[in-house]
């Protein structure tokens, strides 16, 4: 039986990550979970919400800020920590916020038949990103924050003027955050751990850029799902996440899925969707958790037979 490793990076809205963690809740995956460090949460009171997966909560969490090198690290310590309990063909890194609108037996039936496949989206950069590696950053975890934001941005004008730059030997490359990705590639991303810290400990936003440059300049660029960049935010199927960006709050921000969206969720092709809030539109969550749910139960009489 083909196992999957389940990545996820939380820090708020626990009661919609306990129905994410209980609909991957399956004996052919695990489950590991980064939670911000900056979040008031007790595991303990989670032991008993999974009864097939292994559930692990990292037990040094790291304070994660918005566009900060702390994403890269939370993301490094999770696969470090999921490669440390066994053997899976894939890793899916996920948002607390993302929920599965497909059953497990189809997601790892497609992965099955897709073996050896990693699964990136890779995007065309847009001018201005180019400057989040190329000049130093004061404040690597300051980009969610007015201050530090302006201050990082007068220093990278001041590089800029003086023609100053960093990285200048790196072929970067830009691309979603989240993937699904095959052990030998997961193994690769460690090893080369202090070379992504020594390139991107003070850059802006690189949670899109340091494993997108790692696979883009390796082997696993040959075994990509979709070889070919596309303009930045366009829906596809590169790392089956099906993510809106046509109706977002913002230029950071997708868009917050409601029950009016019931339809579209079902008609894509996608195996995971973000985002969900359930401050926003909780009756979205429960429908799709309910549907699960039942599929859920039907798979697990299945398995046992």
């Amino acid at each position: 039986m083909k196992r999957h490793a389940y990545l996820i990076l939380a820090h708020h809205h626990f009661s919609q990550l306990r129905k994410l963690i209980e609909l991957l809740d399956d004996p052919r995956n695990d489950i590991f979970v980064h939670v911000d460090a900056k979040a008031v949460f007790d595991p303990e009171e989670w032991r008993n919400v999974c009864r097939y997966s292994a559930l692990v909560f990292l037990e040094n969490r790291l304070r994660v800020s918005w566009g900060g090198v702390s994403i890269m690290r939370s993301e490094l310590a999770l696969l470090r920590e999921a490669l440390s309990h066994g053997k899976y063909d894939y890793f899916h890194l996920l948002s607390g916020m993302d929920l599965p609108i497909k059953d497990q037996d189809t997601i790892h039936s497609f992965f099955d038949s897709h073996s050896g496949t990693e699964f990136v989206n890779f995007w065309n950069f847009k001018k201005t990103t180019r400057s989040r590696f190329h000049y130093y950053t004061l404040f690597p975890e300051g980009a969610g924050y007015f201050w530090t934001n302006l201050a990082n941005n007068i220093f990278k004008g001041l590089q800029m003027a003086v023609g100053y730059r960093i990285n200048r030997d790196v072929d970067f490359r830009f691309a979603s955050q989240w993937f699904s990705i095959t052990e030998p590639l997961a193994r690769y991303v460690l090893s080369k751990e202090v070379w992504l810290e020594k390139v991107f400990s003070h850059t802006d936003t690189c949670d899109e850029i340091f494993l997108a440059t790692l696979v883009w300049n390796s082997p696993f660029r040959d075994r990509l799902f979709v070889k070919e960049p596309v303009e930045e935010h366009v829906v596809n199927e590169s790392n089956m996440r099906f993510i809106d960006w046509t109706r977002g709050e913002s230029i950071r921000h997708p868009w917050t899925f409601r029950l009016e969206d019931w339809d579209l969720l079902m008609s894509v092709p996608h195996f995971w969707a973000r985002k969900f809030d359930d401050g926003v539109d909780a009756r979205i969550i429960e429908r799709i958790y309910e549907k699960l749910r039942v599929t859920q139960e039907e798979e697990f009489q299945g398995l046992r037979r």
